[in-house]
Order: structure tokens, then C-alpha cells, then sequence
């Protein structure tokens, strides 16, 4: 493992609104994450693991404390830095967030045309190829209205790994999978971080993947829990999805 982390956060704070409202969504984060980790954020619902996400996929400015991603300071970084760090960055949301009026092949294919070192070869043939590797070679022409919600995110997620990604951010990733479909998106997952050092950082409350996962970290209440409550969370959690 590179001893130089891909993404590092030191006493990062977060805050939603101005004034008496004010909420503060991250407290003190401080952590880093080498290059080819796989981590699993988890966590009750509200507690800040989106924002964090968020936040390491360059879609939300850093507001206090030092966030460093591929060499960058990113706090106080201007529109132009945050949009070249996402070139570098994947993203699988929840919400699919695909283009209704594009096929799956054409989906998958946006990502390609964001990077120039794809425009000398064939996108079309890439685009496929990923999408056959999660089972939807038979559905490269449908349109996302004639796909199931299973099949919409298995789109999203080939979109998110064809660019070879050096960080890939994950919002529930495989909530909308079955068992099957689910193990497929993990395995891929793991081949990238294995054979291109991909970074990957899951949000996610599906137990059944939590054996991939090289570190748990759990967000309460927008704080990073201690290392005994991870291991002990990891101990409850694999003694659970043993049976």
C-alpha cells in the first residue's frame, strides 16, 4: 500500500444554514484513505456519511480544516478545482441520475467522453463490453424507461467504473440489487481497486457486502466513531451474516 494517502481529511468541520439555525453536519473529521482501499461507511440515517461523500467527490466545498484528495487542497477551492477532481472521481448514486433520453449504451458512454484519452478508442465497444460484465449485454439499446430499477442502477454503476476512475464514491450502491447482481457490482469493484489501484468509498447499510470492505468507518451524529466501536460493529455485524 502507498504510504501517501489519496484522500485526507484533517479536522474537517461541515454546516448547513447560517445563523441560530445553523446545523452541524461534520464534526472534527479527521482520517485518511490510501490508494486501492476499499472503505465502508456506515452509520444511522441523517448522521452525515451523504455530506461526507459528498464532500470527497468534490460536489460540496470544504468549509473548515484541510481536505486533501490527489495532492490537492480543496478547502477554498474555486469551481475550476472541484470540476478537474471529479474528472478523476466516479460516482454511483441512489438516485441512478441517468439521461431518460439517452440508451444505456449512450449512458454508460458520457463517461468516456469527459476524458481525452478515450477519444482514440472505440467508446461504443467499452461502453458495451462494462455493461456485459453486468449482465445487460442484451440491453445496450433500451432506453432507461423500458429498464427495471435493478437494471437503471447496474447502468449507473457501468457508467461510474468505465473511466477506470482513481477514486469511485458509492451512495447505496447496491440497495436497489438482489443478492445475485449485487455480489457482480462487488466483484467488479474489488477487481478495480486490486488491478488499478482504484480507491473506493461505499455508503451503504447492506450487510451482505461488508466482507469486501479493507476499513469500517461509522459516522454518528456527523463524528467518526473510535476504532473499538468500529471493530465492535464489525464483530455484531459479521456474527449477524453468519447464519
Amino acid at each position: 500500500m502507498s504510504s501517501e494517502p489519496i484522500i485526507s481529511l484533517s479536522h474537517v468541520n461541515h454546516w448547513f444554514g447560517h445563523g441560530e439555525g445553523r446545523k452541524h453536519a461534520l464534526k472534527d473529521i479527521s482520517l485518511d484513505i490510501h490508494p486501492g482501499q476499499i472503505v465502508i461507511c456506515t452509520g444511522p440515517s441523517g448522521s452525515g456519511k451523504t455530506t461526507l461523500l459528498t464532500m470527497l467527490g468534490g460536489l460540496r466545498s470544504c468549509q473548515d480544516g484541510s481536505l486533501r484528495i490527489l495532492g490537492e487542497e480543496l478547502n477554498g477551492a474555486n469551481k475550476e478545482q472541484l470540476a478537474h477532481l471529479r474528472l478523476n472521481v466516479g460516482f454511483i448514486f441512489q438516485a441512478h441520475n441517468l439521461m431518460m433520453f439517452l440508451d444505456a449504451k449512450r449512458n454508460v458512454r458520457l463517461s468516456l467522453e469527459l476524458h481525452d484519452r478515450y477519444y482514440d478508442q472505440d467508446m461504443d465497444q467499452l461502453a458495451v463490453q462494462m455493461l456485459e460484465k453486468l449482465g445487460l449485454g442484451d440491453r445496450v439499446d433500451y432506453f432507461p424507461a423500458n429498464l427495471s430499477g435493478g437494471q437503471r442502477q447496474r447502468v449507473a454503476i457501468a457508467r461510474a467504473l468505465v473511466s477506470q476512475p482513481k477514486i469511485l464514491l458509492g451512495d447505496e450502491p447496491t440497495a436497489a440489487l438482489d443478492k445475485d447482481s449485487g455480489r457482480t457490482v462487488v466483484g467488479l469493484m474489488q477487481t478495480m481497486a486490486r488491478e488499478h489501484n482504484t480507491t473506493i468509498i461505499m455508503v451503504t447499510h447492506d450487510n451482505r457486502i461488508l466482507d469486501v470492505a479493507d476499513r469500517i468507518i461509522i459516522v454518528e451524529d456527523g463524528e467518526l466513531a473510535g476504532q473499538e466501536a468500529e471493530e465492535a460493529f464489525v464483530r455484531r455485524m459479521r456474527d449477524g451474516s453468519a447464519h
